[in-house]
């Protein structure tokens, strides 16, 4: 004699799902990414995206920072091979390169800094009783960090190709 399991209905209700909407969706996670960079007049809507933003949106972050990261370590790892193999003898190209590699890894750290940072508020902003002024201004001075090191990555390279 077998037993067939027992089939359990399905949950087709709509409610359960537009309440964690921000929690499940990466693209939720970059929408509320961008709202904080680019819309400064609805910062009570990107305050709360941010701090109901579930794992996707730090997730995101570290992949954006593992990323340059990685593309950074690439090409010092490229200049120091060449150098060691002595095909070509240390230039202003690799000067250059090896600039390059080391803005790309001090991009990727101020990214990691706003993963962090989006972590603490996504946690701790009800305990701690942030306001939201408060709140944007952190992320303002990650993001301007963010700015300021992707503008100087950007002067090395267009020096590069000068």
């Amino acid at each position: 004699m077998k037993i067939k399991p027992s089939r359990k209905r399905k949950n087709t209700r709509k409610g359960g799902r537009e309440s964690d909407l921000y929690k499940r969706n990466y693209f939720n996670a970059c929408e509320s990414l961008l709202s904080l960079m680019m819309d400064r007049r609805h910062e009570k809507t990107a305050v709360l995206s941010l701090k109901k933003s579930g794992p996707e949106l730090p997730l995101l972050l570290n992949q954006l920072s593992v990323g340059i990261a990685g593309t950074g370590l690439a090409l010092l790892l490229s200049v120091i091979c060449k150098v060691a193999c002595r095909r070509v003898p240390f230039s202003a190209c690799k000067l250059f390169c090896t600039g390059i590699g080391f803005g790309l890894v001090w991009l990727s750290w101020a990214v990691n800094k706003l993963k962090d940072t989006v972590v603490y508020i996504s946690k701790h902003a009800s305990k701690v009783g942030l306001k939201d002024k408060e709140i944007i201004r952190i992320v303002d001075k990650s993001f301007h960090d963010i700015y300021f090191r992707a503008v100087t990555v950007m002067a090395v390279v267009v020096l590069r190709l000068v």
